[in-house]
């Protein structure tokens, strides 16, 4: 929705759902970091602190400790672990979605003279319709199995179901927040200022770069990926489409957006994901950002210079800068990177004792 609208307030209908696929090979910062990872996965080592904070989870007694009262509730309850039942509802909420988006999109285009093709019809579909659609489906697909498989009552259900509409109730605030931002810079024509005041004074070619360092910053100070872009995109796009009808400048800048938002959500100390990190492994906070800025600031750093800068001045291809940056990376784990060190006997056995005297003298 944020992308559809932002549009609109340009003057603009256009599909959201085909511009968000198709900036997907842009968002540089986003997939540099799921490949960083995976690289990290199979050389198996580590660089510092990350690295020093491992060994000390190793040797330390008591940080992290099993959560027995949920092993024994599910134990009590007989509630089955059955991976279908996670599975199913998503598959059905993906495929319902894609297939009503596609017959949707193909009513609006058969008599306009395009060809039927997959990705016209996605385009000129109402996307949030086909959405509601899947989620509703998807939502009584999971009712039923949960209910034929007495997992749990329908008054439990309910509960459950009521609790998960006050945890979408933040995310609905941002998004008629966000439109109420929008709406109103488009009242006193916020985007048409920006664009007679930058003028010719700047390339647009510079935007996805720009757009990236405000969601660097604006993501970080706020902790939410989903309001940055709320703020952003009523911003930037409408700006955008007053400098230039070039639609590549237009899925770059996209990305950034999307791209950099996430930044905030892995290292900011006050977005949800770090305090739910930190309070399902028991990491002292201050620990986990040392560890996430460790990480995801370099790459930051990489991917706004090698990604959106270079991509965005057309420098060269945007798989260039994968592979540049896959090579850094690569190139860091395995220079000073090295390999977690293995606790001997001794050393847990040390460790214990110093636990139990700790544990004794405390309860003293």
């Amino acid at each position: 929705g944020y992308i559809e609208s932002a549009f609109s307030l340009a003057g603009q209908d256009v599909s959201g759902f085909a511009y968000l696929v198709e900036s997907i090979p842009y968002r540089f910062f986003v997939l540099s970091a799921l490949f960083g990872v995976i690289i990290y996965v199979f050389i198996n080592k580590d660089i510092e602190p990350m690295i020093r904070y491992e060994e000390e989870m190793r040797l330390t007694v008591g940080n992290i400790q099993e959560d027995d009262e949920d092993d024994d509730d599910r134990k009590n309850n007989k509630i089955p672990a059955r991976w279908y039942n996670a599975i199913v509802p998503l598959v059905a909420l993906v495929v319902i979605s894609i297939v009503q988006m596609y017959f949707d999109g193909k009513t609006v285009i058969e008599g306009s003279g395009l060809p039927v093709t997959f990705l016209n019809c996605v385009s000129h579909s109402n996307s949030i319709n086909s959405l509601i659609i899947g989620t509703s489906v998807s939502l009584l697909i999971t009712m039923v199995m949960v209910m034929s498989q007495r997992i749990l009552g329908m008054s439990k259900l309910l509960e459950h179901f009521v609790e998960g509409v006050k945890g979408m109730s933040e995310p609905i605030m941002i998004l008629v927040l966000a439109w109420a931002l929008g709406i109103a810079m488009n009242d006193i024509h916020t985007s048409q200022y920006i664009a007679l005041a930058l003028g010719d004074s700047m390339k647009v070619e510079y935007f996805p770069a720009i757009v990236c360092l405000i969601g660097y910053a604006m993501s970080y100070a706020s902790g939410s990926a989903l309001g940055t872009q709320g703020i952003i995109f009523p911003l930037v796009i409408p700006v955008i489409v007053h400098l230039t009808d070039d639609e590549e400048v237009y899925l770059k800048t996209i990305a950034a957006a999307c791209s950099s938002s996430v930044f905030g959500n892995l290292c900011s100390p006050i977005a949800d994901t770090t305090i739910a990190g930190v309070l399902f492994t028991g990491c002292p906070m201050i620990d986990h950002l040392k560890v996430m800025s460790t990480f995801c600031i370099p790459l930051g750093v990489i991917s706004l210079i090698l990604g959106d800068l270079m991509v965005g001045l057309n420098l060269y291809p945007f798989w260039v800068s994968y592979l540049m940056a896959l090579a850094i990376i690569l190139l860091v784990f395995l220079v000073f990177g090295r390999t977690p060190r293995k606790d001997s006997f001794l050393a847990r056995f040390i460790a214990r004792t110093r636990g139990a005297r700790v544990a004794s003298s405390n309860s003293s």
